[in-house]
């Protein structure tokens, strides 16, 4: 699936470091929150701690939708991704000390040697993507409209 999303998408992906997660509980409850996360090709693993909404939302419903950003002064530089995907419970021991390690070279803490008892790993697997990039074009603002278009490329659709 990575090799049909352009090189620029996964290099951004790889290059940010914390997601916006959409959950939604069974009864269409909303709830976001953003994550530290790390990626391997379009996987990206996040953790949470059990107990947390995000957490119960997606043991009782998987579909997620997030988005990885940053703010930027030149709107001529905007950058991003918007995504569908599901997200799973990391359960396989091997992926979980894959995902630490991911984490300890990403980040200068937590430490790769810390516990993770009180922690759940989720994997999100992407269905849907757009890439926001307005770099290298002249975005122009609405003469009598606020605001301004973004350039949106849907770069995967999985159904």
């Amino acid at each position: 699936m990575a090799a049909q999303v352009p090189q620029p998408v996964l290099d951004y992906l790889a290059s940010e470091k914390t997601v916006t997660l959409a959950t939604a509980s069974l009864a269409g409850n909303p709830h976001a929150s953003t994550f530290m996360y790390v990626n391997d090709g379009l996987s990206i693993y996040f953790w949470a701690r059990p107990t947390s909404t995000t957490a119960q939302h997606i043991q009782a419903n998987p579909r997620v939708s997030f988005a990885i950003d940053e703010y930027v002064d030149d709107w001529n530089k905007a950058k991003g991704i918007q995504g569908d995907g599901e997200a799973q419970l990391v359960s396989n021991g091997e992926e979980v000390v894959k995902i630490v390690g991911l984490f300890a070279d990403r980040f200068t803490s937590p430490s790769s040697g810390a516990s993770t008892t009180n922690i759940t790993f989720f994997r999100i697997t992407p269905k849907q993507l757009l890439f926001i990039d307005n770099e290298g074009r002249r975005v122009s603002f609405g003469g009598d409209e606020f605001g301004m278009d973004f350039h949106r490329e849907q770069v995967l659709s999985d159904g």
